[in-house]
């Protein structure tokens, strides 16, 4: 079907968006490809830096914040079954020796460790709580750091993933523009009656720029998430096989949803 002014209707020419066109490609993406390579090997970098924060936050946590094991006793008490949680701490610091003393009443001494119930510590004095809990603040304080880090180590791998690929993304849309211009300069006058200018220029200018966005930000978004959800699946059957094997048992009614 032709328009008045002799034109073929664009819809008539089709739309072969299929793997060939794809694969037409390739071509194009081989001269950058190291680039291409190093720039998934920095969003496996982000990935992990990304899966460090909360195991960093767990460890203030668990260890600092809400301390387990080591440095909190359990006591079951029979008949009641309440978990009493103790507060240990080592007498052979003298502020530590100090402040036990002052409230020997509280604690319970064995040898040189000394241990309260969370329920009494809140009978001290701040500055005291502190001094016992110097370590936690101390520890807190070293995993502030390494956060910090790790976030600024996110940004700078982050902006030079994003510099890559977009480098690598212009040079490959350059060359493929170059290549569409040499090509309609060898196409016939008759090709031009056909074809209005305004849709060639949108072909070599707009639809090679939406390519553009496919190779810089689509493919990024992409590999990103893909390597997180298996660095998640990865960390989950780590901390608890058992719990992620009932995660991914609603993954194939999510996928069918998505679909």
């Amino acid at each position: 079907m032709k328009s008045d002014f002799g034109y073929f209707e664009e819809e008539k020419l089709g739309k072969p968006y299929d793997l060939r066109l794809i694969r037409r490609l390739f071509p194009y993406v081989g001269p950058y490809k190291v680039m291409l390579l190093g720039s998934i090997l920095l969003i496996i970098c982000i990935t992990l830096l990304d899966l460090s924060l909360p195991y960093v936050t767990k460890i203030a946590i668990d260890r600092y914040i809400v301390p387990q094991a080591d440095t909190i006793k359990t006591r079951l008490t029979e008949g009641s079954q309440i978990k009493t949680r103790y507060l240990m701490a080592d007498t052979s610091d003298p502020k530590i020796r100090t402040v036990v003393n002052k409230y020997r009443g509280l604690f319970t001494i064995i040898q040189t460790d000394a241990r309260i119930s969370y329920e009494n510590l809140g009978s001290l004095a701040k500055e005291d709580i502190a001094v016992l809990r110097k370590d936690d603040f101390s520890g807190l304080g070293r995993l502030t750091v390494i956060f910090l880090i790790i976030i600024l180590a996110n940004f700078v791998i982050n902006f030079l993933q994003k510099m890559i690929m977009e480098y690598a993304g212009h040079m490959i849309m350059h060359d493929l523009r170059m290549k569409l211009f040499v090509q309609i300069q060898k196409l016939s006058i008759e090709f031009f009656t056909k074809n209005p200018v305004g849709r060639l220029v949108t072909r070599a200018t707009n639809d090679i720029q939406n390519m553009h966005e496919l190779f810089t930000s689509v493919i990024s978004i992409v590999f990103k998430d893909m390597f997180l959800l298996v660095g998640i699946a990865i960390v989950l059957i780590f901390m608890n096989w058992k719990l992620a094997i009932i995660s991914f048992i609603v993954l194939p009614f999510v996928l069918y949803a998505s679909i």
